[in-house]
């Protein structure tokens, strides 16, 4: 089971790699989009019409990849000065319930994410400007809520798998 275990963990920590370099290519584009925008705007009297759009959706993209790599690095909120107080015991148990409704929260990302991109593909709207179905925008979030369900699944194994080590 640990070696198992250890192959995941590897697989969680390639990929987080990857989402860290796609959210670094996201913020980069957006910025050049952005300074684009501002250049055309300011200096040629001539916005882009379609920088807008495309600098909203790469923020959209960032801002769910964030997340999943907030919960990877344990960068969430957490109110650590209540926990750390706790006896040994009581801070596994609030740990693992934490990490239980950080996976609701996932599994709900993932259904309604999913009902919300679909709907937007059946309905065939696009964003205005560039003509792109809305639904490129929203895809992200039921993708999102997929990784991050695995990444808090690692977590929870690994903290079961280390719950022999919490002291009596």
């Amino acid at each position: 089971m640990l070696k198992a275990y250890g192959i995941y963990k590897k697989c969680i920590v390639a990929m987080c790699k990857g989402i860290d370099v796609a959210a670094i290519m996201l913020t980069l584009s957006m910025v050049g989009v952005v300074f684009y925008q501002v250049i055309m705007r300011q200096i040629f009297q001539m916005p882009p019409i379609w920088g807008e759009e495309i600098s909203v959706t790469f923020m959209v993209w960032f801002v769910f990849l964030g997340i999943v790599l907030g919960i990877e690095e344990d960068l969430h909120i957490g109110i650590t000065m209540f926990v750390s107080k706790l006896p040994p015991k009581a801070r596994f148990v609030a740990e693992v319930f934490v990490n239980a409704l950080i996976l609701l929260l996932a599994i709900l990302l993932i259904v309604f994410g999913s009902i919300l991109a679909s709907r937007m593909f059946g309905f065939g709207t696009a964003l205005p400007a560039t003509g792109l179905p809305v639904a490129i925008r929203d895809v992200i979030v039921p993708i999102a809520g997929a990784l991050m369900a695995l990444v808090i699944l690692g977590k929870i194994a690994e903290q079961i798998i280390n719950r022999n080590e919490v002291p009596e």
